[in-house]
């Protein structure tokens, strides 16, 4: 029987790993291109911007199946849920910067701080409901609010500069493929043969 749960962990990972290989294409095909010196979305109007354009399309759209996984193993926590449908929210918005490239002005502006906005609520609300799930273990939360104070930090030192923006996405990337490697283990091979609801406290 399809199991959506166990789907929903590998479409973490694949999109996480499409991402940063179409990432990491794009800066390959663009020689000119200051990894850090420059904005990341850079890349989206640039010799790689196909490479760059489509990983962030798929991996927006791979999050969605993977926000709803994390809900189901958080819930009944409310704050586990609300986060993964930040997370969700956030992916919508990762594919509208692969479709509203800096080209499209204003509107890219827009989907590009809606999505690392959207990002860092997700972030701070699924926290607590980690670091409480017997399912995902205290190091979820605790890494989660690592990866998230040091994204703060960078901004707070260098502003809303190209070099914390190219931090930021890294971390997010990251994030993503530990978060989604845990959830993979859990249901793949703890309870391989179908995995129980979470227990996440409130």
């Amino acid at each position: 029987m399809f199991d959506w749960r166990r789907a929903g962990s590998w479409c973490g990972l694949a999109g996480s790993s499409i991402f940063l290989v179409a990432w990491a294409t794009a800066i390959a095909a663009t020689p000119r291109y200051s990894f850090g010196g420059q904005w990341v979305s850079d890349l989206g109007v640039g010799a790689g911007a196909s490479f760059f354009n489509a990983g962030a399309i798929m991996a927006g759209m791979l999050s969605i199946p993977f926000a709803v996984t994390l809900a189901l193993v958080l819930r009944p926590s409310r704050l586990g849920i609300a986060g993964s449908m930040f997370l969700a929210l956030a992916g919508v918005f990762l594919m509208g910067v692969g479709v509203f490239t800096e080209n499209a002005g204003e509107t890219h502006w827009i989907v590009s701080i809606s999505f690392f906005s959207l990002m860092l609520i997700s972030m701070t609300l699924l926290s607590y409901p980690l670091f409480r799930s017997a399912t995902m273990g205290p190091w979820s939360g605790q890494f989660t609010a690592t990866i998230m104070l040091i994204g703060v930090g960078f901004v707070a030192l260098y502003g809303m500069e190209s070099l914390a923006e190219t931090v930021a996405v890294l971390l997010i990337a990251i994030w993503s493929l530990a978060i989604a490697w845990k959830l993979r283990w859990y249901l793949c091979v703890v309870f391989p043969q179908g995995a129980p609801g979470g227990r996440s406290m409130r």
